[in-house]
């Protein structure tokens, strides 16, 4: 009698440890569900995001293509304008800076103010940086 007590004492407590595993492996295959399902919306979000950033810094480039694209033309415009309206002046001024004179010599060689002396050597600067780039 005592043994069939202790028999029926052990299947009931088997049948709760079952039951107990049942309900934990549940739980846990729910709390696997979410965190697979939190990962997969994480995961679509920066896919999201690397789209956004990636196609802002296409657009950023070409806007850059085209800055550079007009401020070359400028330079270039204000190159002839300066060649045209200079006539021999500003021509031997473009001639002396590629042999290395200073704004001095522009001045005292060219008779030109100071300020046109600058301004036609920033100019050939920024030609020499341009055409480095090219």
């Amino acid at each position: 009698m005592e043994s069939q007590w202790l028999f029926n004492l052990l299947l009931t407590l088997q049948f709760v440890i079952l039951i107990a595993v049942v309900v934990w492996a549940f739980r846990l295959s729910k709390q696997v569900k979410r965190m697979k399902q939190q990962h997969t919306e994480a995961e679509l979000n920066q896919k999201k995001q690397v789209q956004v950033l990636a196609s802002g810094s296409i657009g950023m480039g070409r806007r850059l293509v085209a800055i550079e694209k007009k401020l070359n033309l400028a330079v270039e415009k204000q190159s002839e304008i300066l060649s045209k309206e200079g006539g021999v002046s500003y021509n031997r001024a473009m001639e002396l800076l590629e042999m290395g004179a200073t704004i001095d010599d522009l001045v005292s060689k060219c008779g030109l103010i100071r300020a046109e002396a600058e301004l036609i050597s920033l100019l050939k600067q920024e030609s020499r940086r341009n055409s480095d780039y090219h």
